[in-house]
């Protein structure tokens, strides 16, 4: 492999498509597949997995894609030595994360951060579900489940508190008794595809008695119908204490606490576009460090 190779194979990898690595590369999709069909000839196996969603990495190519990450990042490093290229971030990065965390806490802040490195393309992806970093799902992950395995850079960033939430006009006609366990109330949960979930567990054990009136796949749909008065809700103070109208039943303490956990394969930790966005995610988790544990309004 020469660097070119390494640069247009691993472009395809984290794009999925020749179209969109074209478009990062500044290449034309069929000169890109022509490198990809070169470099495969020549290493005598098929790299992707061609369908007509797209380009996902075969067997073969999973094995080599840490190598060629690591001399990525040996290149950038090189790089980062040579005056003037210091401060140069550019590519893409793909940083996976929940939903609420990219609404109320990195995409706000995005424009400054762009404004800093103008060459750098962010994606986001927003899923219930973790990203495996491993499989190339996501460069970064911003999580509140702490990796079991892999080769990567794990670091606690901060915390999440959650509150148990209901508004002011339901309130009204269904007063909370914290004793009752839920009796004569209505509860708002998670679809049974996320019944594993800390807040859904949370809700069947300490509101026993409440009737579920309405399960959803979204945090932010939960919201919408808890500030409408539907029911009770199991929310993160990040959201709840957003909305007026809303009143927490159940402070944090009494409901949980979930760790906030910054994740990147070490294979590319050091580079430089890596490194400046994973610099950017902290600082947006430490700057809104009251909001997200619940500190009151």
């Amino acid at each position: 492999m020469n660097w070119d190779d390494i640069r247009i194979f691993l472009s395809v990898a984290r794009k999925g498509s020749l179209t969109t690595a074209a478009q990062a590369l500044g290449m034309s999709p069929s000169s890109v597949g022509r490198h990809i069909d070169n470099l495969e000839a020549r290493l005598g196996a098929r790299m992707f997995i061609r369908s007509q969603t797209g380009y996902a990495l075969s067997d073969a190519g999973l094995a080599i894609v840490h190598d060629a990450e690591r001399a990525e990042g040996a290149l950038d490093a090189v790089q980062r030595k040579v005056p003037g290229l210091a401060d140069e971030v550019s590519g893409t990065v793909r940083v996976a994360m929940p939903d609420n965390f990219a609404t109320h806490l990195i995409l706000p802040e995005v424009a400054a951060f762009r404004r800093q490195h103008p060459g750098l393309l962010l994606e986001v992806v927003t899923n219930v579900s973790v990203a495996n970093l491993t499989r190339r799902e996501a460069d970064i992950g911003l999580r509140l489940v702490r990796p079991g395995s892999g080769n990567l850079v794990i670091t606690r960033v901060g915390s999440m508190a959650t509150a148990l939430y209901a508004a002011s006009s339901y309130l009204e006609e269904h007063p909370f008794d914290a004793a009752g366990r839920g009796e004569g109330h209505s509860a708002i949960g998670w679809d049974e595809a996320f019944l594993t979930l800390q807040a859904s567990i949370w809700l069947a054990e300490a509101l026993p008695r409440a009737s579920l009136v309405l399960r959803t796949t979204t945090l932010q749909s939960q919201l919408a119908a808890c500030a409408g008065g539907a029911g009770l809700a199991v929310l993160p103070c990040l959201l709840g204490d957003a909305v007026a109208g809303l009143i927490r039943l159940r402070e944090p303490d009494n409901v949980f606490k979930q760790d906030i956990w910054l994740v990147t394969h070490r294979d590319i930790r050091e580079t430089a576009r890596i490194g400046a966005t994973v610099d950017f995610l902290r600082g947006a988790v430490q700057r809104n460090r009251a909001r997200l544990q619940g500190n009151k309004r």
